[in-house]
Parts: structure tokens; C-alpha cells; sequence
């Protein structure tokens, strides 16, 4: 009993670092600058959109997170200049997702 709880554990730590760039692989499609949406993670809720909820793992800072959401924007021509003509800085990349559009959010702080 005591292992299958911590193998259960394990299992869930391990999704959680890097859950957020898993899917900007090769094979992921390179989204235009209309489907990235960049969501502040330092906003209020009250001025935070309903659409646009910070994940519960991006509140507190992950910097394992946010080294592989870096990593993966910086493997990603195309979403780094989506970026940057938002204005995003590569360092303030907390997080980041694909939305099921196939768009990107990213959370920066």
C-alpha cells in the first residue's frame, strides 16, 4: 500500500513540472500572432477575464515551469516573434499551454 502511494505521488509530481511545455514539440503547429493570448498572471481576478484563469500550479512561481515554457518558446521561431510583437520579454514566461483551438496561452509575470 505504501508504495502505490508513492508511486501515485510520483506520478503527479512529475505532470505538474511540465505540464505547461509539453505540447510545443516539432509536430505542434506554429501559431500566428490572433492565436497566442498572453495572460498576466499578477492580475486580480476581479480584472482577470473568466476565460483567461491562471492554472493552479502558475500561482505560486515554478521556475522548472518556467524554464521549459522558455526553452520551448525559444525552439519556436514563429511563437517567439508572436511574442514579441505583444511585447512579452522571453524571462517573464511563467507557463504556457495550448489551447484547444491550437492557439498558445502564456502566462507571464
Amino acid at each position: 500500500m505504501k508504495k502505490a502511494i508513492v508511486f501515485a505521488s510520483m506520478i503527479s509530481v512529475a505532470g505538474i513540472g511540465g505540464a505547461f511545455a509539453q505540447d510545443l514539440g516539432p509536430t505542434a503547429p506554429a501559431p500566428s500572432v490572433d492565436k497566442v493570448t498572453v495572460v498576466h498572471i499578477d492580475q486580480t481576478d476581479e480584472t482577470r477575464s473568466s476565460t483567461n484563469k491562471v492554472p493552479p500550479t502558475l500561482t505560486v512561481p515554478n521556475s522548472q515551469a518556467a524554464q521549459a515554457a522558455q526553452d520551448a518558446i525559444q525552439s519556436d521561431p514563429k511563437l517567439l516573434a508572436a511574442l514579441a510583437a505583444k511585447n512579452v520579454e522571453l524571462q517573464n514566461v511563467a507557463g504556457i499551454e495550448t489551447a484547444a483551438d491550437g492557439g498558445k496561452i502564456v502566462y507571464v509575470r
